[in-house]
């Protein structure tokens, strides 16, 4: 199922395809390519340490950063760097399991995002500025929570076991649109250390940026791949998805666990984190065979 003839939901210093030659974007001060400079690495999985390149740069294409880690792994660990709390695992889903959750995720009506994306939400509605939280319309997660999260489990030795959502947002990326989440860092009141994101439908790359160390470090995510960033990673690197990192149609199926005041003991446990683990706890059941 893809996308709708719909406008998109774009708002402030965001844009896409669709609306990059209106006039409120034409108005936008676009800022230099601040990454310029960056020293670049690209990420080896097998040794989980970042390697130094001078083939790549801050414009690389999805295809060069493929064909640089390719050729990474037989390439010298002089001047690598570790980047703690950063996991990949490759084939995390099967093509059967992928097929499954597919389905039953383009049977749940998309709502327009920003960027050029479209989105579905599982959780709660939350103010950031003025730190509130609301849980009107959080009703659960979605059915096929249990499976990635049973699939989570068995990779103990990456920490990924023991996790319990307080969001889950599935982020649609289509290259048509130029699709894009500029470099961040999620929010650090409401979510906690670790940050999930499984790759879908087709691969892509999580670039990741460091202003302090001026560095610039791409993770190549294949299809089905599951990505965690976490400690270092979560908390001193910046991260995003690059429109020009986008091949056809891409789902992020993303996860978000609770901050440490809303775990029980924390200050916010009472207020609003004992409602928020036991709405997540709710599994959503889904109806394969509606459109």
């Amino acid at each position: 199922m893809g996308s709708s003839a719909q406008e998109c939901g774009c708002k402030g210093a965001r844009f896409c395809a669709l609306c990059e030659t209106t006039e409120r974007v034409k108005k936008l001060r676009v800022e230099e390519d601040k990454h310029t400079n960056y020293k670049v690495f690209v990420y080896d999985r097998a040794r989980q340490l970042a390697i130094p390149t001078d083939n790549l740069n801050s414009k690389s294409s999805l295809q060069e950063i493929i064909d640089e880690t390719d050729a990474c792994h037989s390439t010298s660990a002089e001047n690598a760097i570790q980047i703690d709390g950063l996991t990949l695992i490759h084939d995390f889903l099967t093509e059967a399991e992928e097929s499954d959750v597919l389905e039953m995720i383009d049977t749940v009506e998309w709502v327009q995002s920003q960027s050029g994306r479209r989105k579905q939400d599982y959780g709660p509605k939350v103010n950031f500025k003025h730190k509130k939280v609301k849980t009107d319309s959080f009703i659960g997660m979605p059915e096929y929570a249990d499976m990635l999260l049973n699939k989570m489990s068995e990779y103990d030795v990456t920490k990924l076991g023991n996790y319990q959502p307080f969001e889950m947002c599935n982020l649609e990326y289509e290259e048509v649109k130029k699709s894009a989440i500029e470099m961040h860092q999620d929010d650090m009141w409401i979510w906690g250390n670790r940050l999930i994101s499984i790759n879908l439908i087709n691969g892509s790359v999580m670039t990741l940026s460091n202003d302090s160390k001026e560095s610039l470090c791409y993770v190549y995510m294949p299809h089905r791949s599951l990505i965690c960033m976490a400690d270092e990673c979560r908390y001193e690197w910046k991260h995003g998805v690059l429109a020009h990192h986008i091949r056809g149609r891409r789902i992020a199926l993303t996860m978000r666990e609770a901050g440490k005041d809303f775990q029980k003991g924390g200050e916010l446990y009472e207020k609003y984190g004992a409602e928020l683990i036991r709405l997540g706890n709710i599994r959503v059941p889904l109806n394969k065979t509606s459109a």
